[in-house]
C-alpha cells in the first residue's frame, strides 16, 4: 500500500537530496582539485613542441642558474624571434597546467644600456610582446631580464636578481 507523503514531510526529504547532492559534488571537486594538484606540480623534462625540442624547469631558479642549467644541456634560455615561438611555449605551459608558472627567457637589458638582446645569441631584440603596463623597471643601472606566464598576456621586465622562475631552455 502506498503512503503520501505529507507537505512537511516532502520539504524535509527535498532538503535532505539537496545536501546530499551538494556533498557528492564538493566531493567530486575535491578530487578535481586534488588531480589537478598533482598536475600542476614543478615539472622538469625535455618535451617536443611543433618539432622543436626544449627542456622545461618550472622550479624556481634565479635566471644566471637557470641559464648554467640550459648550459650544460648544450642549450639556451628560450629566445624569441616570432610571435609563434612565444605563443607555442605559453600554450604547452597552459596545456600542462603551469598557467601561473613564471619563466625566464633568454631576453635582458644589461647595466647602464637600453638594448634589449637575447643574450644567448646576442641579437638585439626587435619583436617585443610586452604584457599590458609593462615594461615598468625604468632603473639602467640594474641588470633586467624579460620574464612570462600565460596569464601574463606577455613579457615582463624584472630585475634580474631579484627572481626565482622556472625556465625553458632550447
Amino acid at each position: 500500500m502506498a503512503t503520501k507523503m505529507t507537505g512537511a514531510a516532502a520539504v524535509h526529504f527535498l532538503w535532505i537530496f539537496i545536501l546530499l547532492t551538494i556533498i557528492q559534488v564538493q566531493g567530486q571537486k575535491s578530487r578535481y582539485d586534488n588531480e589537478r594538484n598533482e598536475k600542476i606540480a614543478d615539472f622538469r623534462g625535455f618535451v617536443h613542441v611543433n618539432g622543436t625540442k626544449y627542456f622545461i624547469d618550472t622550479t624556481p631558479t634565479h635566471r644566471d642558474d637557470a641559464q648554467a642549467e640550459c648550459i650544460s644541456r648544450d642549450m639556451n634560455l628560450i629566445s624569441f624571434q616570432t610571435e609563434q615561438k612565444y605563443d607555442d611555449a605559453v600554450q604547452w605551459l597552459y596545456d600542462n597546467g603551469h598557467e601561473y608558472d613564471w619563466m625566464w627567457s633568454g631576453a635582458l637589458k644589461n647595466e647602464n644600456s637600453s638594448t634589449w638582446i637575447w643574450e644567448p645569441i646576442g641579437e638585439e631584440i626587435s619583436y617585443f610582446r610586452w604584457a599590458p603596463d609593462e615594461p615598468t623597471v625604468n632603473n639602467d643601472t640594474i641588470r633586467t631580464c624579460i620574464s612570462f606566464s600565460f596569464w601574463s598576456l606577455g613579457w615582463d621586465d624584472d630585475n634580474c636578481l631579484e627572481y626565482s622562475l622556472g625556465y625553458i631552455c632550447e
